[in-house]
């Protein structure tokens, strides 16, 4: 039981990761403990250790039964219990555990709408995955059934609520650049090693003349943006591409 004084249930102060399970099998580990590892040293915490994590994590996949298929299993990460109001303990001991759940492929592509919520890409936390997610929440909520297309405070195209974005433009593909406050995807990460993206700061205007458009995560893999704020978005080959040079861990 999480105790009632735990600094992640109080204040958020932690980082998850969310790791997809394919037939039992963990997909890009690797990149995601690595990524929490940076986090915990961005906000001055213990990182974990990387097989301790991995035994977690699998431990938690076999004993659920939900080890064929695809599952999302939730690496949690808090700075532990103790310290008064924001301040941590001297030495503060993280606690840490995993959950699943099942994590159906979305076959449909998605339609994006432009959240009135802006990522504010002056906080250290708009590129860490912390625990800190409720702007996020409100977004998808307001936005539902679309999903949420986040700017920045300066207008810039940045993400959507749960995924990073790319576009093709004249053939070449786009995402936002990390400065516009965009989380490091691990997806993200996997498409920029296959292809060449320009990462640049972008208004939303410059979405009105891509050809196509795709979201990405570590669930999600690689999901065309079929319409934005109702206009409609095309197909483009690039996507086709990606989809099967990442299927093996979308």
């Amino acid at each position: 039981m999480m105790p009632f004084d735990d600094r992640g249930l109080l204040l958020g102060d932690g980082l998850f990761e969310t790791i997809l399970a394919k037939d039992g099998r963990l997909i890009l580990f690797e990149a995601h403990i690595e990524r929490m590892q940076r986090g915990c040293m961005a906000l001055g915490l213990p990182a974990p250790d990387p097989e301790d994590a991995r035994a977690l994590c699998q431990d938690t996949l076999d004993d659920s039964g939900l080890t064929t298929g695809r599952a999302a299993v939730r690496m949690t990460l808090t700075a532990g219990s103790g310290g008064r109001g924001l301040d941590r303990p001297a030495s503060p001991e993280p606690h840490i555990f995993a959950s699943i759940a099942p994590s159906p492929r979305p076959e449909d592509p998605v339609v994006l709408a432009t959240s009135d919520v802006r990522r504010n890409e002056g906080s250290p936390a708009a590129r860490l995955k912390t625990l800190s997610y409720l702007d996020n929440v409100l977004a998808r909520r307001m936005a539902a059934p679309a999903e949420a297309l986040l700017l920045n405070n300066r207008g810039e195209v940045a993400c959507a609520a749960a995924a990073n974005i790319f576009w093709v433009r004249d053939n070449r593909l786009f995402t936002p650049h990390r400065d516009c406050g965009v989380l490091d995807g691990v997806m993200r990460r996997q498409v920029m090693t296959l292809m060449a993206v320009e990462e640049i700061k972008a208004p939303r205007a410059m979405l009105e003349s891509a050809q196509a458009a795709f979201l990405t995560s570590s669930l999600i893999g690689i999901r065309r943006v079929s319409r934005i704020d109702g206009a409609g978005m095309g197909d483009h080959r690039l996507l086709t591409e990606l989809q099967q040079a990442l299927a093996d861990v979308s």
